[in-house]
């Protein structure tokens, strides 16, 4: 099997299980956590978290771009493997920010964590998370190490943007997406074949 259908089963096996609870929603079985994303008029969050979204998500991008060179060369690259990615990035978008930021933060606060800790804890959890599957696939634990500071980075960014927007999460998920929507599926060829240039 090659790497490119390797990565494209990870994505489709990926974005199929954390699609399942968007297809309950979508068929009627309302869950909590999944009730205003945040997009509703009424409950929008301030401009304030929609501009950092919108600055973390752009640099997030061009730091992506810049370290692994393959997310950049295959930009233009119109393919069914990157529709898959882009399937993915707004599927992940979702379910993530639903799960990293609503979920672990508002279940720490409730446990009287102070929002520094629920910041820490949510971007590090982001970025274990993001980084067990390198390991897993490669084993490349020179590569692992940065991807598990720069995705916890962006897991605290995100968490930021929850706090500033009232703990909505339209900025959260609008960055996740963004960011994803560009960099997949091209990061997890990388990942999957080890090779970060084209």
């Amino acid at each position: 099997m090659t790497d490119r259908s390797k990565t494209a089963w990870i994505l489709g096996a990926a974005t199929l299980i954390m699609f399942s609870p968007l297809a309950m929603v979508l068929a009627g079985y309302p869950i909590p956590m999944f009730q205003n994303l945040g997009f509703e008029r009424e409950t929008i969050a301030p401009p304030l978290a929609w501009i950092l979204a919108t600055i973390i998500g752009i640099v997030y991008v061009f730091y992506t771009m810049k370290a692994i060179p393959l997310v950049v060369e295959r930009q233009s690259e119109i393919s069914l493997f990157k529709l898959l990615g882009i399937l993915s990035a707004v599927v992940g978008g979702i379910v993530e920010e639903v799960f990293f930021r609503r979920w672990i933060m508002d279940h720490f606060m409730s446990g009287g964590f102070n929002p520094i800790l629920q910041v820490i804890i949510s971007g590090v959890a982001f970025g274990l998370a993001h980084t067990s599957w390198t390991l897993l696939v490669k084993r490349d634990f020179k590569a692992t190490l940065p991807a598990i500071i720069s995705t916890s980075i962006l897991g605290i960014f995100l968490a930021i943007i929850y706090l500033a927007g009232g703990r909505n999460l339209g900025p959260c998920i609008f960055a996740h997406v963004l960011i994803n929507i560009v960099i997949e599926p091209w990061l997890m060829l990388s990942a999957v074949s080890g090779k970060w240039r084209a």
